[in-house]
């Protein structure tokens, strides 16, 4: 009966190259992308897209030329149909939207063309650090910085990696921020703890994927952490807890800062949300206040900023505001004082109102944070710092239009 299994080897065959005579692959220097796209210029855009992050990749981790590093990536509408043309590693479990496996990576095209690139440039990132690492470390760090790496602006050629997407239309489908807004909403935003120990999750949750983003972009945004996130990529066979438990160590100094970081980024992040303008100033240098009056200026066009002084618990403190600034554009330019215009509001607030924050130093030990207790000031403003505190005040608006706001209040704090 050798003929007959003969005969069934060459069906099988056939129907495969039957198959493969239905994909497109594209070539390029670091990809070779096999796809059943309908559109061959949405894949050469991929294909771009894909080579424009390899470059800012290598630069983001400090990696020499990679010239020889190639990834074989399947984009796949009909997943059944690159399974029957045994294009998917048979050690690849099942998986919903994306998968990578050594230096080939696997893609369900998505609904939206950023969605789909979002999630080859994410697959791409693991497979980028199993390749220069051995490994992508412990789930938080893995995800987040997948995530991280694959969050852009633009497509083909002019694709800027490590953006947040600048509103819902630009990002159909990925989701990330209106889960994250969700739990603001419901007073359920996780500790930065509680994020770098989550367990290994194999359902591609988005909301998980979420907050290991937010993890991952806090620690490579400042200049005091970032060389630290970076070390740590080095050590991505290590997926245990002591990955995480030395990161932290080389970071225990700076801890409560980083935490309160934490908090004033997860209160505020969204659509739009840009680092030059969101970086908050705080440090355990900051000195102590001591009841000495101190003027500040609150710029409207940047997020938090920081009074750089420390606030012991018990403290009383009268801030006191005045000026003008520019809010918005619309069919005319908005002015506003420190009391906001009521024509517009954001979270509740007048827009161009000022507030502040006593953002606390230290945090019990739970699985969620407590809600930061924003205040306004408007003109005057007596309050009483129930924990070691430092002291950060803004002018109201949302992260995503603050480019158009110029001047800002003057602000004396005083006891």
């Amino acid at each position: 009966m050798w003929w007959v299994a003969a005969a069934i080897i060459c069906v099988v065959a056939s129907v495969k190259e039957a198959s493969a005579a239905k994909f497109l692959t594209i070539k390029s220097p670091h990809l070779v992308l096999t796809t059943d796209l309908d559109s061959e210029a949405q894949a050469n855009e991929l294909s771009k897209s894909f080579e424009a992050a390899v470059t800012q990749w290598r630069s983001f981790w400090n990696l020499p030329p990679m010239d020889d590093w190639i990834v074989k990536a399947f984009v796949m509408r009909d997943k059944q149909a690159f399974e029957s043309a045994g294009l998917i590693d048979p050690r690849v479990p099942d998986f919903k939207d994306g998968f990578a496996l050594g230096n080939s990576v696997w893609v369900v095209a998505q609904e939206s063309p950023y969605y789909t690139r979002h999630l080859l440039l994410h697959e791409g990132a693991h497979a980028l650090a199993f390749d220069q690492f051995g490994g992508a470390g412990p789930f938080w760090f893995m995800e987040g910085t997948a995530e991280l790496l694959a969050c852009h602006h633009g497509s083909g050629d002019s694709t800027e990696i490590n953006k947040v997407p600048k509103d819902r239309e630009q990002s159909a489908h990925w989701g990330r921020l209106k889960l994250i807004s969700q739990r603001r909403e419901s007073n359920e935003i996780p500790t930065l703890e509680t994020v770098m120990a989550y367990p290994t999750n194999l359902t591609g949750d988005p909301e998980i994927y979420g907050w290991c983003w937010a993890a991952s972009m806090l620690l490579s945004k400042y200049d005091g952490t970032r060389h630290v996130f970076i070390d740590a990529a080095r050590l991505g066979r290590d997926a245990t807890t002591d990955f995480t438990r030395q990161l932290y160590g080389r970071l225990r100094g700076d801890w409560p800062v980083i935490v309160a970081r934490w908090r004033l980024m997860t209160h505020d992040l969204d659509y739009g949300f840009d680092w030059e303008k969101e970086r908050v100033d705080l440090s355990m240098k900051h000195p102590v206040w001591d009841g000495e009056a101190i003027k500040l200026h609150v710029d409207a066009s940047r997020g938090w900023q920081s009074a750089k002084i420390a606030i012991r618990a018990g403290t009383k403190i009268v801030i006191a505001a005045n000026g003008r600034c520019q809010i918005a554009k619309r069919e005319t330019v908005w002015a506003s004082e420190p009391q906001g215009v009521t024509i517009e509001y954001v979270r509740g607030r007048p827009l161009g109102q000022l507030i502040g924050c006593l953002v606390p130093a230290v945090h019990p030990r739970k699985a969620t944070l407590q809600p930061l207790e924003v205040f306004a000031i408007a003109a005057e403003k007596r309050i009483e710092a129930k924990q070691n505190s430092w002291l950060v005040l803004q002018v109201n608006d949302s992260v995503s239009q603050r480019t158009d706001n110029t001047g800002g209040y003057e602000v004396v704090v005083s006891p």
